[in-house]
């Protein structure tokens, strides 16, 4: 993913929740959805040779592949609908209490 700007990183994490481990541009939000060294590589800048030598790791060691593709599998988990429903009422759920813990303040 040579991206020039990238909110988020969607098509980052499809391709990790398929095993594939993603070579990408370190920009933008796919140094979150990428795990470099771990999910993928993160490159600095668009030099066409630096994402040459990024990909010829996974030629020098074809095991790579497998180690990362199912380390990316795993992270890309992480970002499902489930974990996100989650920490957004964990974020509801502490402005509850909060609001709470102000009211009683004022009136204890």
């Amino acid at each position: 993913m040579p991206s020039y700007s990238e909110s988020f990183g969607l098509v980052a994490i499809e391709a990790q929740a398929a095993g594939t481990p993603v070579v990408a541009a370190s920009v933008g939000g796919l140094p979150v959805a990428v795990r470099s060294g771990e999910t993928g590589f993160l490159v600095s800048g668009h030099d066409p040779g630096d994402y040459a030598r990024a990909l010829s790791r996974f030629v020098d060691d074809p095991a790579l592949v497998d180690r990362m593709g199912a380390a990316a599998a795993r992270h890309a988990e992480s970002f499902g609908w489930g974990t996100a429903a989650s920490a957004t009422a964990d974020v509801y759920t502490a402005a509850m209490h909060e609001h709470r813990r102000r009211v009683r303040s004022h009136h204890g």
